[in-house]
């Protein structure tokens, strides 16, 4: 849990660069390790990995949700989190990982998945948009 806690960690600090919004608490990893372990023993989410030489070098976590009362589809796959080793290229893993999210999605009957791609980081947006990802609505955030 250690290497994916830290692909995340690595993330979410290269997202910080781009939105001031996002702030770590002192414990981060260990509050998102302890919430990937809680995935990784739910039987409504897939934690798939991917490694290299027994190393881990990308993740993604995605949950199957019930639809939106009254609206198709009756259910969806929802992205929880999505990491790559950001030290080194690994040509081709984003779309693997998403291949292997996609079929299991397809099993389980979902027909759509949900991403929350960052809005201050247009190269992650750009890449959701050239897998075929449609906006479909703004997620605001409001300080109180």
């Amino acid at each position: 849990m250690r290497a994916a806690a830290q692909l995340w960690f690595d993330r979410v600090t290269l997202l910080q660069q781009t939105d001031p919004g996002i702030q770590l608490l002192p414990d981060a990893r260990a509050q998102w390790s302890a919430a990937a372990a809680s995935w990784i023993s739910d039987e409504r989410t897939r934690f798939l990995v991917a490694e290299d030489k027994g190393r881990l070098i990308g993740f993604s976590v995605v949950r199957i949700a019930a639809g939106r009362p009254g609206l198709k589809p009756p259910c969806r796959g929802i992205m929880l989190e999505m990491a790559l080793d950001l030290h080194e290229t690994h040509r081709g893993l984003s779309e693997q990982l998403l291949e292997r999210v996609k079929r299991w999605l397809a099993e389980m009957g979902a027909t759509q998945l949900e991403i929350e791609a960052p809005a201050r980081y247009q190269v992650e947006a750009a890449y959701w948009r050239a897998q075929g990802g449609v906006p479909r609505a703004e997620r605001l955030v409001l300080p109180l």
